[in-house]
């Protein structure tokens, strides 16, 4: 590590860096060990007793002496003196961009000057003074582009979370947009979520609604901000923020129209959220609150035109949220573009609660074909009733199309073992990519599912393939998953270092932008690649 404090990202920094070191030396890693061993009180030890005794003291008074710094409190004393206003600015500008949750404990390590940097950290933390100083100087500072990602000032307000808590910065920060819009601001400004693809526009509507800064979302759209932007109403639903949602209505926002780039309606986007993911309860209300306000659950989405109903089913959702929906007037027996509907969607997918409430509400029975019956005792890990239908069918499994080959990897997603055994037995291909890209290994590591992973290696499905959608290794898919799937670092370690034992390269981790795993995954993600030579 470098003893050279001024060019250190942040104290945040360093407080991972000794976590990420803790847990090196409790799991034994080599390197992890060595470091801590120079701390007097562990050099004595041997390996087991380091191990057992270490604590995050030691991790931290390691760091200090790596950094030329006898202990812990005079390294962060160092390092606060050493961080210029303009690094701290950019600490919480970076902070903002990435929706970290210690956005305020940043804010408050912040010197005044730093928090006043520039038009964006004003904006950001609400300093309308400084902002008018800074715009009365210069008037192009109101639509200024920042680096790296093209922030302007009032996407910076937009997306602070300052405001939270703490009424004298919201009112900043709303009077802060007022002054940028007044100076020439754009209502509609945007940045790209995919920063190379211009078909992923995020405006600053989108992020006052996600954060649920009703006053400034209320200002945004009285300005003239689109309330169908096609990202709004999606995440503010997503989110339940219902203040939100009733700007949205009452400025001309269409609950049912498909998203002009990806053809999906609002509903349809909630109802591919699964259980036990956290954003799932909240998904489902917001959906209770877009079919009470007249959001229509037969409108089609995506190539294959299929409908909420449809979604929900795939997903595995139960009975009570589909009750909702035929509630509101879904219809049962809607097709999809190849002509299945929910209730054969249901029994294929073994969604057996799902097939009972359907076939309750009156759904076509008749429907069903050996294909599904096929499909539907598979997913239900019942091998006799699956190898019954294959008797009397010979040659089922030859017609079988990418969606059907693509069972075994919703059933690795999900960690459902003894599916994916079935699957396997009756000769489905672990090597397969159904129509969105990626192997059953390639979704299990996304989704964190550890044993599944090591199952799948166990049968031997292929370690170094890229996906043919975003062009990268399962270990790749691992990193952008601890980071994107869900908040389980323990799990996405574990899977990075059984696909690294496996044989993953780092050539094939890169994905077609040629990004390198470790820039997609979490910090304790990219600890890991980085003890194993893969950063």
């Amino acid at each position: 590590m470098t003893a050279d404090l001024a060019t250190l990202p942040s104290l945040e920094y360093l407080k991972n860096l000794a976590k990420e070191l803790l847990r090196a030396a409790r799991d034994g890693a080599p390197d992890g060990i060595a470091t801590v061993r120079a701390v007097p009180r562990l050099a004595g030890l041997d390996d087991e007793a380091l191990r057992a005794a270490v604590r995050l003291a030691d991790a931290q008074h390691a760091i200090a002496r790596q950094c030329g710094q006898p202990s812990w409190p005079k390294l962060v004393r160092a390092v606060e003196a050493a961080q210029t206003p303009e690094r701290q600015a950019e600490a919480l500008l970076h902070a903002i961009r990435e929706r970290r949750d210690d956005v305020p404990r940043v804010m408050l390590g912040l010197s005044p000057r730093a928090a006043e940097h520039d038009a964006f950290t004003a904006a950001a933390t609400g300093r309308p003074r400084r902002l008018a100083a800074l715009l009365s100087e210069d008037p192009t500072r109101a639509t200024a582009r920042h680096q790296p990602d093209q922030w302007t000032p009032l996407i910076y307000a937009a997306a602070s979370p300052l405001f939270a808590g703490d009424a004298a910065a919201a009112a900043g920060i709303v009077r802060c947009a007022e002054m940028l819009l007044d100076a020439g601001a754009d209502p509609n400004e945007s940045t790209m979520w995919d920063g190379g693809d211009v078909r992923s526009p995020i405006p600053a509507l989108y992020w006052a609604c996600v954060g649920n800064h009703v006053a400034l979302a209320r200002l945004l759209l009285e300005r003239g901000a689109d309330p169908n932007d096609g990202e709004s109403v999606y995440h503010a639903a997503e989110r339940d923020h219902r203040e939100c949602l009733e700007l949205l209505r009452a400025h001309g926002c269409n609950l049912s129209e498909p998203h002009a780039t990806w053809g999906n309606t609002p509903l349809y986007f909630l109802a591919g959220w699964k259980e036990p993911a956290p954003m799932c309860a909240t998904a489902t209300r917001g959906m209770q609150w877009l079919l009470e306000h007249g959001a229509d659950p037969d409108v089609p989405s995506g190539e294959q035109r299929e409908t909420p109903l449809h979604k929900l089913v795939t997903s595995l959702r139960g009975r009570d949220v589909l009750a909702m929906f035929l509630d509101h007037g879904a219809a049962v027996d809607q097709e999809r573009e190849d002509g299945r509907t929910a209730y054969v969607l249901a029994v294929r997918t073994g969604n057996a609660p799902a097939a009972d409430l359907l076939r309750e509400r009156g759904a076509d029975v008749g429907r069903l074909r050996p294909v599904d019956a096929l499909l539907g005792a598979a997913m239900a890990a019942d091998e006799p009733r699956a190898r019954a239908v294959l008797a009397a069918h010979p040659g089922l499994l030859a017609t079988l199309t990418d969606e059907e080959h693509q069972m075994v990897a919703l059933a690795a997603e999900e960690g459902r073992v003894d599916v994916v055994r079935v699957l396997r037995d009756l000769g489905f291909d672990l090597a397969w990519e159904g129509p969105w890209g990626g192997t059953p290994l390639h979704h299990a590591a996304w989704h964190g599912k550890p044993e599944m992973v090591r199952f799948l290696l166990e049968l031997g499905a292929p370690v170094n393939v890229r996906d043919k959608t975003y062009g990268s290794s399962p270990l790749g898919w691992a990193a952008h998953g601890s980071k994107n799937s869900h908040a389980a670092d323990d799990d996405y370690c574990a899977i990075v270092e059984m696909l690294i034992a496996a044989g993953a390269d780092r050539e094939t981790s890169f994905n077609r932008w040629g990004e390198p795993p470790e820039n997609l995954g979490t910090r304790r993600v990219a600890a890991v690649l980085r003890r194993h030579g893969m950063g």
